[in-house]
């Protein structure tokens, strides 16, 4: 009998991104039959406070929200735990605080994914919200490894990339328009002029907007690493001694 780890998922931010989420935890599985795959509880917990709008404009924390969501995993006594809003681990040491479960950090693999994946690789480009960015997420892992993080320009950064995600009919919507597709698309060309060696999708948004077979050039989806990583634990936790 196959043993795996109680998966529990808090999505809702946005609901699109959560559900692309689950997607990947679903197709990276190695289940060949419906009791193969992983229990998981999801809550699509859309009543969280924007991530963003708390970091930089210091409006209401989503902590507690969050927080609402562990409640619930860890009254059905579930073992992992992934947050699918990559803004949202500015709260990780609360998080892990609350539970006895682990929290698979993507912030913690990305280093190792360089390394492996794109070796030599200095200038590292970071397309994620402005409250991804203003907390420091990615300068706080990459930065003490040498590298050098590049970001949009603060016009860029609003006009293009925000805006493709927050506009009407934007990416946190049910419906995208085209031109929301067009912005993020601009503002991934903008920040790949910037002589990047590799760029990361640092928003779930931009997982929505592409994946790793869609671009040209080096290319992490943050999202779909934390998919990955996250399948594997829960699979393989004794063989990685988990």
């Amino acid at each position: 009998m196959m043993v795996k780890k109680k998966l529990g998922i808090i999505g809702g931010m946005g609901s699109r991104a959560g559900a692309c989420f689950l997607q990947k935890i679903i197709d990276y599985s190695p289940a060949e039959s419906d009791q193969e795959f992983l229990e998981i509880i999801y809550h699509n917990n859309a009543a969280i406070p924007d991530r963003t709008r708390a970091i930089v404009y210091n409006e209401r924390s989503p902590i507690d929200a969050i927080l609402r969501s562990v409640d619930i995993f860890n009254r059905n006594e579930v073992e992992v735990i992934a947050l699918s809003c990559i803004t949202s681990y500015y709260y990780y040491r609360q998080i892990i605080d609350h539970t006895n479960a682990y929290v698979i950090n993507p912030l913690h693999l990305i280093f190792k994914s360089i390394e492996e994946e794109y070796a030599g690789a200095l200038r590292i480009g970071i397309l994620a919200t402005t409250g991804t960015i203003n907390s420091g997420l990615f300068h706080q892992e990459l930065g003490i490894k040498g590298l050098d993080v590049v970001t949009l320009d603060h016009k860029d950064q609003e006009n293009l990339f925000m805006r493709a995600v927050y506009m009407k009919n934007g990416f946190k919507s049910a419906h995208i328009s085209q031109d929301a597709r067009d912005l993020m698309s601009r503002s991934i060309d903008k920040l790949s002029e910037q002589n990047v060696d590799l760029i990361i999708g640092g928003c779930t948004e931009v997982s929505v907007a592409i994946s790793p077979g869609m671009v040209d050039f080096p290319y992490i989806d943050t999202l779909d690493l934390l998919a990955k990583q996250t399948v594997d634990h829960c699979y393989n936790f004794k063989k990685n001694n988990y």
